[in-house]
């Protein structure tokens, strides 16, 4: 068995969707590569991503342009205590506390893109692409509340062309943790000299951040944003701080898990709206109910009220998970996975894209159909959440999940409030996207919406 495939599968963006074939044609396990076993049951999601996992991150999740410039970070450290002390000092910013802190910046930027949204002269004019909007507020936001930056992405154009190259630096990641030999060999610049420069080109816009913020600092000038966590941060042993390149590390993961896969999110649930406007309608209602005055929406005890609202989350994040293919996870010893036998050295992983359309757990995968998520028994509801896993599960688990979530309920409950949703032409069945890792490419965008007579209507 060759990697190429995987490479090309890779490379095209296409892999979420290859892997789903392969498993219809052979079944809940297959070698996808030589040293990559591809797994899709609950006991595989337990055994490889939940507490007490014997299986590692591996040297996939490391790989840069140049072996100098690996990323080490929270979510890519493959050494467990090195993720720890990682987590212990983030997870502050994400706490309980923390999140009802950032209420205010959320509820600004959500109604700056309502008001957005009505004028005629901002960005797409009449017709706004929502795919790209949703990127523009979770930006903003994830400027506000890390670095205390106004990117002014809901108001201005100057900085939109970094979401495109986010994307173009996760699919170059990818490529590379696919397969290594193409760094160790040197090729990766000849092969995709696209991808390689957008690689380059964050890590030096990165950089660029980090360094303003850290000038921002000394120069007395800091607020008391998620990053100031990082700057301040000592090591238990040594005592010392972290150097440039950790802080452009955890910069990295943070600028693309706050912004990106929330807009993923946002945008897919959006996608289902107008293609289910019956399931809208029942939002529509149930938030009004809760929030008679849009102005008084707001996460807390009413928002977990909305059953409904919440259940198209979880069913847009099924069907479109905001990492549709893998994370891959090394074995340091010979294992059994669900009964199937693991190499030591290999690595298995879970696809998401595939397991989320498994007809053993949903049935009809390729409907919107929330109610799955409100009917039933606990323990059929229990099956369910075995093989759900939109921001992971365990020890590993994006730390960020809750600050996400409030985004999207936030941002949608206000939209639902506020506007009408309709399809102007008929919109495919799925929100196609492509396997980045996260999800992105030009399938994110397949619709757009304008407002119309107050309401905003969506052109498929």
């Amino acid at each position: 068995m060759s990697q190429l495939p995987n490479l090309y599968y890779s490379w095209l963006g296409t892999k979420h969707l290859k892997v789903m074939e392969l498993h219809k044609r052979y079944g809940d396990a297959v070698r996808i590569a030589p040293a990559f076993i591809s797994i899709q049951t609950p006991n595989a999601v337990k055994a490889l991503y939940e507490t007490g996992s014997r299986f590692e991150k591996g040297m996939f999740y490391t790989r840069g342009p140049i072996k100098t410039q690996a990323l080490i970070s929270i979510a890519s450290a493959t050494e467990k205590h090195v993720h720890a002390r990682k987590k212990r000092l983030i997870s502050h910013a994400f706490s309980d506390a923390a999140l009802r802190s950032y209420e205010g910046v959320l509820a600004d930027k959500v109604g700056l893109l309502c008001r957005q949204l009505q004028d005629a002269g901002s960005f797409d004019g009449e017709f706004k692409n929502m795919s790209r909007w949703f990127s523009y507020l979770t930006y903003d936001v994830m400027g506000k509340l890390i670095f205390d930056r106004e990117y002014n992405m809901l108001t201005g154009d100057d900085d939109h062309f970094i979401l495109d190259v986010i994307d173009a630096f996760q699919h170059g990641q990818v490529i590379l943790g696919t397969v290594p030999r193409i760094e160790q060999w040197g090729l990766a610049p000849l092969l995709f000299v696209k991808v390689m420069s957008s690689i380059m080109k964050f890590r030096k816009y990165v950089d660029g951040q980090v360094a303003q913020r850290i000038a921002d600092e000394k120069a007395g000038n800091g607020s008391n944003d998620v990053f100031r966590l990082l700057l301040n941060h000592r090591d238990a042993v040594t005592g010392e701080h972290m150097d440039f390149k950790e802080l452009s590390d955890e910069a990295v993961v943070l600028i693309i898990a706050a912004s990106d896969t929330t807009a993923t999110a946002l945008a897919a649930s959006s996608f289902c709206f107008a293609r289910y406007p019956e399931c809208y309608r029942k939002v529509q209602a149930e938030v009004r109910d809760a929030f008679p005055n849009p102005d008084d929406i707001k996460n807390g005890p009413r928002m977990m009220g909305c059953r409904y609202l919440r259940a198209c989350v979880e069913e847009a994040l099924r069907m479109c998970p905001v990492v549709p293919g893998h994370l891959p996870r090394e074995t340091p010893v010979d294992a059994l996975v669900d009964g199937h036998v693991v190499p030591a050295g290999a690595y298995v992983g879970v696809p998401g894209w595939s397991m989320h359309r498994h007809e053993a757990y949903f049935p009809d995968p390729t409907i919107f159909r929330p109610e799955r998520w409100l009917e039933g028994t606990e323990d059929d509801l229990a099956r369910l959440r075995s093989v759900h896993f939109p921001f992971i599960k365990g020890p590993r688990a994006c730390i960020g999940k809750n600050l996400a979530y409030n985004t999207i309920y936030l941002t949608l409950s206000r939209i639902a409030h506020m506007y009408d949703i309709e399809s102007r032409d008929p919109l495919p069945l799925e929100f196609h996207v492509k396997d980045h890792f996260a999800a992105g490419g030009e399938g994110r965008a397949l619709f757009e919406v304008y407002p119309s007579r107050g309401s905003m209507k969506c052109a498929g």
